[in-house]
């Protein structure tokens, strides 16, 4: 049977007509309430919140409650930055244990932002989107040195480091777990459910060396009594560490307004974090 042009073009109306309203009801259904030419800054800016993850435990002076017990830290300064630049409210959200816990309240949109100290890695860059580096620090190691003169001479160390056979403290499940089995595969990695029980063990000389980034060694160093006798530091100039924003995969626009905006703030060191939050 022959089908007319103008027959033809109406079944074909019809026919999209009918899987619009399928697909607009199956929306109405499944609860979905963004329109569907409504990017993810508007829904964000319609619902007048900027919903940022932080985890649980202060990681100052990124993020950290101060003496007025208010949340303060480059971190927050940031995400109020951001909040006021979209006219909206700040909500911070510290619901993750870990580092890796902030990643599916990404994904799954329950934050719009992750803004925590969060390190830039090809594990959890399969899971969200990351944001240029806002900071990049030198990865670093510390030296109990009573332990370190058994293994090594002072002239030997780079030497040592370089073909690293020995015990490792990091923090469980987080980025430079990964790093040290990386960049260190000979070393026997002993993890710690915090950096404190970490730099315990440290001291003790349960652990031949810790593995984190400058800033936080360099924290370490300036708040332990003696530190210089007993803890010798190794900074990397080619192993980095760079922090990101996590930002939901499908939310692209949100993704290009954040690196437009990163591209406004002023560059700042290790030390001149260190030395702006001290007091605080």
């Amino acid at each position: 049977m022959k089908v007319s042009h103008k027959a033809a073009a109406g079944l074909l109306m019809a026919f999209f007509f009918a899987l619009a309203s399928a697909t607009f009801a199956m929306a109405q259904d499944s609860g979905e309430e963004r329109p569907a030419n409504r990017h993810d800054m508007e829904e964000i800016i319609s619902r007048g919140e900027l919903r940022v993850a932080i985890t649980a435990v202060d990681q100052a002076p990124f993020y950290f409650v101060d003496k007025s017990g208010n949340l303060a830290g480059y971190d927050i300064d940031l995400a109020h930055k951001m909040a006021d630049e979209l006219g909206v409210k700040l909500v911070i959200s510290r619901e993750a244990a870990t580092f890796n816990d902030l990643v599916p309240l990404v994904s799954s949109g329950k934050a719009d932002l992750a803004i925590s100290k969060l390190s830039r890695t090809l594990t959890r860059s399969k899971f969200v989107k990351f944001s240029t580096p806002y900071m990049t620090f030198r990865q670093g190691i510390l030296f109990n040195r009573l332990q370190l003169a058994k293994v090594a001479s002072e002239d030997s160390v780079n030497q040592f480091v370089r073909n690293y056979i020995g015990t490792m403290g990091v923090i469980a499940k987080s980025s430079y777990a990964n790093y040290a089995k990386e960049n260190f595969p000979n070393a026997t990695l002993m993890e710690y459910p915090t950096w404190e029980a970490a730099i315990d063990a440290l001291t003790r000389g349960e652990v031949l060396s810790v593995y984190r980034d400058e800033l936080e060694l360099k924290k370490v160093l300036s708040s332990v009594p003696n530190s210089a006798l007993l803890f010798k530091p190794i900074y990397f100039r080619d192993l980095t560490d760079p922090l990101a924003i996590a930002i939901k995969s499908s939310n692209t626009q949100l993704l290009f307004w954040v690196n437009i905006f990163l591209e406004s703030q002023p560059k700042m060191t290790a030390d001149q974090i260190l030395e702006k939050y001290a007091n605080k």
